[in-house]
């Protein structure tokens, strides 16, 4: 592995060439650069690839539209009827928005059968290296036991630290914990106005446009370094909008994680989108989307699990959820390219999960922890994909010696199959000395052959189709 930074370097002249697009790149101050010379995606995180957090607060109670139902229920007329006529229904349910707010809803959420330790069995036995949840999500409304805001977890709702019980379960399962913030958009979420039930100064710290900006502001800071100092997240996941908060919080911010880091000895980094933070000092996301080439940059996706007509992070009654296939897929995309990927779940606002979720994991981990070696600890082979000429679509990685062919299509026994992109001059000359087929039960010995063209294999006769998700064939190197 390259110093730091002689990577740092490459990294810049690959920038300077046009090779690597010069994404999330704009000038910052010069004080940024103090914080380069360090990792900015820590080894641990491009050898774990596969994490898992939870949007869960006090939307999942009326568990309808998505995780963003506070700003659909205070949408104005004119501004129309609110995703899938939120604001009607909330007064059809629940009563007229000047006798009935959105923190009315924040008894309602009990959480009462949250259990720190199932979520994190749940979480390790899916695969996952790393996870948490959101701390606090756009409605103001901290997980935490904070002295910053009343307006949190243990003071009222569930009245429990869940971000410290779920970090301590986790990590107590050899995960590292990440903490999601998106109180960004706090400020700019829910214009409060008068006549609504809310629009009082005891609620400022709830609905944060009632509050000064620069004391919003100060107050941004103050929850994130509490969650910093009270709780020390390997990772911290920021959502868009951070272009909201002035420059000079950003960097006192980022200081602040890193100074306490090298107090607690941890790598740690956070996430950004668009050109919100510089990429030589924090991992840039893609959310829900990844490119489809290596970047030579180590990177985040950040998937959700639902999908169709209600797809939501957080969870809404009816709510269909992804096959384990499609996880997996996009886990082999993601990481064949350079990625790590965040899986999010939706648990329901009793601090369960619908067994819909419960099931599809259990198969993503099934998946993982048969064929995991061709994922965990891996770097991006010479070329990320290809399509072969009989129509199968392979993904690779490689580790050590060996380079692993991921399979999403089952070509058959007995009919050669050409890796194009495992020619002679990628190889670097180097002979192979197996192709073996992986299977959950025994690995199959295959026939192969090297050429100037690609690299043949056979799955012999009696050679089992692995998986109906991903196949996976490791070709170990001399």
């Amino acid at each position: 592995m390259l110093p730091v930074s002689v990577r740092n370097l490459l990294a810049m002249c690959l920038l300077a060439s046009g090779l690597v697009p010069a994404v999330g790149q704009r000038q910052f101050p010069p004080e940024w650069k103090t914080l380069e010379g360090r990792e900015p995606v820590p080894e641990w995180l491009r050898d774990a690839k596969f994490g898992i957090y939870c949007h869960w607060g006090i939307y999942t109670v009326p568990a309808f539209g998505n995780e963003q139902y506070i700003h659909w229920m205070y949408m104005t007329p004119d501004e129309g009827p609110g995703l899938m006529g939120t604001r009607d229904r909330q007064e059809a349910l629940y009563g007229s928005l000047s006798t009935f707010g959105y923190h009315d809803f924040i008894p309602r959420f009990k959480a009462e059968r949250f259990d720190a330790d199932a979520w994190a069995d749940l979480f390790r036995q899916s695969g996952a290296r790393f996870a948490g949840l959101v701390g606090e999500h756009h409605d103001g409304f901290a997980m935490w036991d904070s002295k910053v805001t009343p307006w949190n977890a243990k003071r009222m709702g569930p009245r429990r630290d869940v971000v410290g019980e779920l970090g301590r379960a986790i990590r107590a399962r050899g995960m590292k914990f990440i903490v999601s913030l998106h109180h960004e958009n706090n400020y700019y979420y829910v214009r409060m106005r008068p006549g609504l039930k809310g629009y009082d100064r005891k609620y400022e710290r709830f609905y944060g446009s009632l509050m000064p900006r620069r004391q919003w502001y100060q107050m941004w800071y103050d929850k994130t370094a509490e969650v910093i100092d009270r709780y020390s997240p390997d990772l911290i996941y920021f959502d868009a909008w951070m272009d909201s908060i002035p420059d000079d919080l950003k960097f006192r911010f980022a200081k602040h994680y890193f100074d306490h880091a090298r107090q607690t000895g941890q790598q740690v980094t956070f996430t950004y989108k668009n050109e919100d933070f510089p990429r030589s000092v924090a991992m840039l996301d893609h959310e829900m989307a990844s490119p489809d080439e290596i970047d030579s940059i180590p990177w985040l996706c950040d998937w959700t699990i639902s999908t169709g007509y209600h797809q939501s992070w957080g969870y809404v009654n009816g709510m269909q959820v992804r096959s384990p296939a499609e996880i997996i897929r996009k886990l082999i995309e993601v990481v064949a390219n350079n990625g790590q990927l965040l899986l999010n779940l939706s648990p329901m606002a009793d601090g369960t999960f619908p067994q819909n979720q419960i099931d599809c994991m259990a198969n993503v981990g099934v998946w993982l922890w048969s064929y995991g070696e061709a994922i965990y600890g891996t770097r991006p082979f010479a070329v990320s994909h290809e399509t072969t000429p009989d129509g199968t679509r392979v993904f690779y990685t490689r580790k050590g010696r060996n380079v692993y062919a991921i399979l999403l299509d089952w070509p058959g026994t007995e009919r050669p199959l050409l890796l194009r992109a495992l020619n002679k001059a990628r190889l670097g000359g180097r002979q192979v000395r197996s192709a073996t087929l992986l299977s959950v039960k025994r690995h199959y010995d295959s026939l192969f052959s090297q050429s100037d063209e690609g690299l043949t294999v056979t799955f012999r006769k009696g050679s089992r189709m692995p998986s109906d998700a991903a196949s996976v064939v490791r070709i170990e190197l001399e």
